[in-house]
């Protein structure tokens, strides 16, 4: 009887183990899918807002466009808004742009 209680408290600490290090891995994993490399990076100061053009490398390899506007409501609340054009967009992306320019002039 002693024995059985031996391989199975064996057991379990294996399984725990083995849980620790599963959780450590997909930890490590999500952590290093949040961290895109970045290529290029602007900032832009308007007023009370700043805005961040960051240029990105995808896990696929391909460049992104990420533009962040970071900003502080009246009541001290601060408000991060993100917008993501991706290669395949941005082309057209740029040339609505430059269609709309004509209407700041």
């Amino acid at each position: 009887m002693e024995t059985l209680a031996i391989i199975i408290s064996m057991r379990i600490a294996h399984y725990e183990r083995a849980s620790r290090e599963s959780q450590a891995l997909r930890k490590n994993k999500m952590q290093a899918q949040s961290v895109q490399e970045k290529v290029h990076s602007q900032m832009l100061k308007a007023g009370s807002k700043v805005y961040f053009f960051d240029v990105k490398k995808a896990s696929n390899g391909s460049n992104y466009l990420s533009i962040a506007e970071s900003y502080t409501k009246k009541d001290g609340q601060k408000v991060n808004n993100r917008l993501t054009i991706f290669k395949d967009n941005f082309s057209d992306f740029g040339n609505t742009l430059l269609g709309l320019k004509e209407y700041f002039q």
